[in-house]
């Protein structure tokens, strides 16, 4: 029977997996996944930061477990592959969430290597690692989905010194294409999501309330006038792990607010408008 157009994004069914899933981006993520009916385990160093994520993923009728690991320790991550294997069997989405980025402002030759690499470790090593082990329980079952979260600063630069995180949301994008070369034929397509500036997260709240000045420039740079807030993620997460973009692989989705198709080049309203929206007489 074909399915209809709902149907196409039900995850009836499926097991995600979803690291980084204490706060923010990645607590939307889990949402976007059991409102569509997956079962969702989360996992972050934090138990009692993951038990309330799960806590609130079962409101939705869905099995959600919380796991703690630290996934730069490999033995920890693989530990977890294999907890999730033994309680559900299967492991259908696969989403590589947990980052973080270097708040200091330094310039990069000021930049010790040590706070550089902890970024990399995280954002860029344990995706390509989550990846990995992910598509070893895909492939015998015939297939899945990867998804990766990236960022709009993995496709520019900007004037926000961190390189570490930029260099390493690059090399997620990267990643995202090449294994979806890889895994094209086998069952598994491997897409990303790419955010801009979002409030409600636990990292972007500390810049902005260590740097106020820092939100209005932020949101001056972006077309729709607004940050991103993470529920504007659930739609989209659950859109590259369903059937509804069955045929789409390799792909970075930007969740910005128009912020890449400009380039953030928005602080100042066209010299034809004497604000957003309305022309000069």
């Amino acid at each position: 029977m074909d399915q209809t157009l709902c149907d196409l994004f039900r995850l009836d069914g499926k097991v995600a997996l979803v690291t980084g899933g204490s706060s923010g981006i990645g607590v939307a993520l889990a949402r976007g996944l059991a409102r569509a009916g997956a079962d969702v385990v989360v996992t972050a160093r934090r138990q009692e930061l993951i038990e309330q994520t799960a806590t609130m993923l079962r409101e939705f009728g869905v099995r959600a477990t919380a796991i703690p690991a630290d996934i730069t320790d490999e033995e920890q991550f693989e530990r977890l592959f294999e907890q999730v294997k033994s309680e559900y069997g299967r492991l259908d989405i696969m989403v590589n969430n947990a980052g973080f980025t270097d708040r200091s402002g330094l310039r990069h030759d000021l930049v010790p290597m040590r706070r550089m690499r902890a970024v990399i470790e995280l954002d860029l090593i344990a995706t390509m690692n989550g990846c990995r082990l992910a598509a070893q329980q895909m492939l015998p079952q015939g297939g899945g989905v990867i998804v990766n979260v990236s960022s709009i600063l993995g496709k520019v630069g900007s004037e926000f010194r961190a390189a570490s995180y930029h260099a390493a949301k690059g090399g997620v994008d990267s990643l995202t294409r090449v294994l979806a070369l890889e895994y094209a034929r086998e069952g598994i397509r491997v897409n990303g999501i790419a955010p801009s500036y979002f409030e409600g997260t636990e990292l972007m709240d500390q810049v902005y309330e260590a740097n106020p000045e820092t939100r209005e420039h932020s949101i001056s740079r972006t077309p729709m006038g607004r940050l991103g807030r993470p529920e504007d993620l659930e739609a989209a997460m659950v859109f590259l792990a369903s059937d509804a973009s069955r045929f789409i692989t390799g792909h970075i989705l930007y969740v910005d607010g128009g912020w890449t198709a400009g380039g953030g080049y928005h602080q100042l309203a066209p010299m034809w408008e004497t604000e957003p929206g309305k022309q000069r007489q």
